[in-house]
């Protein structure tokens, strides 16, 4: 009998946030006998339609958004798995009434979960679907282990030779300071005064560390020309948003920020972290609980003094109780690996038979619903192979066939 073939379709929609995490997952998932898609989201869920049925990996969203996405998923007859992109970081009221919908969540086989709050937080509510959901982690966060972090060496260096020893600001403002200009919402007076806060705290590092270049990393959905024209003035200033995350942490002296997942992935990184807390908020405060907390411009700056006269900032006791409390929100063993979990829970999976289509590659995208631009090439692949290859010592032949615009089939030779 001829076994059924096994397909996996990874859509990425944040280009810096989620295309590495889904290239190592589905690298490994090659190993396993997967022929995989992966591309621009729009275009792999077009490829639902014309290429064989499988495992579709959601990754979740407003209602509207993952109701269309993992409906549409499920009528051409895919399984579908789901990790939600912003499931580290919940309010428990709130995420249940949006991003994870019982009516939605009905349609999904498996719900990959970042850590214990975040499974308990769908359970709870839906104890019946208990048995449906895993604790996991995040393929992005397998990055940040020691064994793939000489993936970004070369590219760490490269920033650090550019910018010397830079103090890195990430932001997350963009319910104010979005793509299309100042937003004013009552909801969202904490993002505009945090902001406000930002902007003359950098001014105030500008003044008191002139011989240091600052980056500002803007969140994706933000306007960064909001920063490059407040700072023109200073030439120690430089608005960055490129390629992944992880190489700047990496390259960074110290990053400062406030409620950014960022700030967890630079603990995580062993990286000397600020919380900069000017005032409380309702938000869940996860991200500021970890490094060192500042609550005005003074202790910012009393922290980086430390910092650049080469003192620790935290005790190895404060770096352990930090470490307890992430664990309860994510999923962290060293030399454990989220993509080894996600592609156990998928092999339990009854897998749709299924015929090929006729024509496959003939798929075609309507450029009135693109929101962002992206951008995806068989050289990135290819180069990112080859990084792991070298990583797992491999040396594996892989088909990396395009598509359409921005969409590849993977599979071994």
């Amino acid at each position: 009998m001829k076994s059924i073939e096994k397909w996996l379709y990874l859509p990425i929609e944040v280009k810096v946030r989620e295309q590495d995490a889904k290239l190592i997952l589905a690298y490994h998932a090659l190993k396993e006998g997967y022929h995989v898609m992966i591309g621009d989201h729009i275009q792999v869920e077009m490829a639902l339609e014309s290429f064989p049925k499988g495992i579709f990996f959601s990754k979740g969203g407003p209602h509207g958004f993952r109701k269309r996405v993992i409906t549409h998923a499920k009528d051409h007859g895919h399984l579908v798995v789901e990790l939600d992109e912003e499931g580290l970081l919940i309010q428990k009221k709130s995420y249940l009434m949006d991003r994870m919908r019982r009516d939605t969540l009905l349609h999904v086989s498996k719900e990959f979960c970042w850590g214990s709050h975040q499974k308990r937080s769908i359970t709870s509510a839906n104890p019946d679907l208990t048995n449906r959901c895993h604790e996991v982690g995040n393929p992005r966060f397998d990055l940040l282990q020691p064994k793939y972090r000489t993936i970004y060496e070369e590219e760490a260096q490269s920033i650090k030779d550019q910018y010397g020893n830079f103090i890195l600001v990430n932001t997350r403002f963009s319910q104010y300071n979005t793509a299309k200009g100042k937003k004013e919402n009552t909801y969202y007076q904490f993002i505009k005064q945090l902001y406000n806060r930002f902007l003359d705290l950098v001014e105030e590092l500008c003044k008191k560390f002139p011989q240091y270049t600052i980056v500002i990393r803007p969140h994706p959905g933000e306007d960064f020309n909001s920063y490059r024209k407040y700072f023109s003035g200073y030439k120690n200033v430089h608005v960055v948003h490129e390629g992944s995350i992880i190489k700047w942490l990496m390259a960074a002296q110290v990053i400062i920020h406030n409620g950014c997942t960022s700030g967890i992935e630079a603990f995580l990184l062993n990286k000397p972290l600020i919380s900069f807390i000017p005032f409380a908020t309702k938000e869940l405060d996860l991200p500021n609980q970890l490094g060192r907390k500042a609550k005005s411009y003074k202790e910012v700056i009393s922290i980086l003094e430390n910092i650049f006269s080469s003192q620790s900032i935290l005790t190895s006791e404060e770096k352990e109780q930090q470490r307890r409390l992430l664990s309860n929100f994510y999923k962290w063993d060293d030399n454990s690996y989220s993509y080894t979990s996600i592609l156990q829970y998928c092999r339990d999976l009854q897998l749709p038979s299924h015929v090929t289509p006729k024509n496959p590659k003939r798929l075609s995208l309507n450029r009135k619903h693109r929101k962002r631009k992206f951008t995806l090439t068989g050289e990135e692949i290819s180069d990112f192979f080859s990084r792991l290859d070298q990583i797992e010592g491999n040396s594996t032949s892989y088909q990396i066939v395009p598509i359409a615009a921005n969409l590849y089939k993977l599979s071994l030779k």
